[in-house]
């Protein structure tokens, strides 16, 4: 197992990967969305620590990625984008993959709040994880998808 810094070569890796998770965990609406970020997240300086996306892969297969960024203000770390391919749920993988996303953040940033929004579906997963939620938006993603906002308890 590998987790290291997503590279354009890894898009349409994280696209199939996402798909996977549509309409479950992602509105098939969110796909162009997901697209566009990961061009951005291609054209990054990998030396900023400020924000991080990294892939995890297995038998040099990429199985899932997700990141993070620090907002300006040094309080807050956000995650961004997490995800397995779905057939990797289940199996230690996702909490793999946030673990080492914590650890990332807690080097650049030790005191920073760190915080995420996931549905209904992934929730218990991050509740498990030191989650607490903070607030929930009804269909916010799409019908029968709702945010739940999260913070990392200390």
């Amino acid at each position: 197992m590998t987790i290291r810094p997503y590279t354009t070569a890894d898009k349409s890796a994280c696209l199939e990967a996402f798909r996977s998770n549509m309409p479950r965990f992602f509105a098939p609406e969110e796909l162009k969305d997901f697209g566009e970020w990961l061009e951005e997240q291609g054209k990054r300086d990998l030396s900023d620590k400020n924000e991080c996306y990294f892939v995890i892969e297995t038998a040099e297969k990429i199985i899932g990625c997700g990141g993070y960024y620090i907002r300006a203000d040094k309080t807050t770390a956000v995650m961004t984008w997490g995800l397995l391919h779905q057939q990797y749920h289940l199996q230690g993988w996702g909490k793999k993959l946030l673990l080492h996303r914590i650890n990332a953040i807690r080097e650049v940033c030790p005191s920073c709040a760190i915080q995420l929004d996931t549905t209904q579906h992934s929730a218990p997963f991050f509740g498990k994880m030191g989650f607490a939620v903070t607030k929930v938006t009804p269909d916010f993603y799409g019908p029968g998808l709702d945010r739940y906002d999260m913070e990392l308890k200390n």
